[in-house]
């Protein structure tokens, strides 16, 4: 079988701190179950290639940020790619990531239930909102702050931030210190500056 292993993400860009993990990607001839999807995420070449064509962000993060480390071929099988193709649904990716960022607040706001949930959603939303929007740059961003990161930052504390990454972290990898009643209270009183935000940074105003 055909493989290669590459590390990418926020090793490969020096962004390392306490919440860091190691992204690795296994790119192989055909699905199998001998590659663990707790270490690495599984790809295809096939599916890949059409990532590529598709000028999928993902593409584009693996294109600017990843390093090979293992080749079975002694090639460099992204590398052999080229460029990407032009992304090109930027609107309609902020679109569903401002969405899922309402969905999400107005859970928040409503129920005392799943808060930490809520937050990791909202968090999501925004990091992957900043992120797609990045691309009308010319530089994209894929760290977890990119929100912070763009010219138009997101207007509010970096504080107030960290209360939803820790979230993120929490509800998906289960560790970190817990989220306090006024840090809660923080993120709800943040919700209108985000929805703000998104409006503001929409290229067509399809994001009323």
């Amino acid at each position: 079988m055909r493989t290669h292993f590459y590390a990418f993400g926020s090793i490969c860009r020096g962004e390392i701190d306490p919440a860091s993990d190691v992204d690795l990607l296994a790119c192989t001839s055909t699905p199998t179950s001998e590659i663990d999807p707790k270490k690495f995420s599984k790809y295809t070449y096939e599916r890949i290639e059409q990532l590529w064509r598709e000028g999928n962000p993902f593409a584009w993060h693996l294109h600017l940020e990843s390093r090979l480390i293992f080749s079975s071929d002694g090639t460099d099988f992204l590398v052999g790619l080229g460029v990407p193709s032009a992304y090109e649904c930027m609107t309609a990716d902020c679109l569903k990531f401002r969405k899922l960022f309402l969905e999400s607040s107005n859970a928040l706001l409503q129920s005392r239930n799943s808060v930490v949930f809520h937050l990791s959603c909202m968090f999501l939303a925004t990091r992957n909102f900043a992120t797609c929007y990045s691309f009308t740059t010319g530089r994209p961003i894929f760290s977890r702050k990119s929100p912070l990161l763009l010219a138009q930052r997101l207007p509010i504390s970096d504080e107030v931030f960290d209360v939803f990454a820790r979230a993120r972290i929490l509800s998906t990898r289960g560790y970190g210190p817990l989220v306090s009643e006024a840090e809660i209270a923080a993120a709800k009183d943040s919700v209108t500056k985000i929805l703000d935000w998104m409006h503001r940074l929409s290229p067509t105003g399809e994001l009323s």
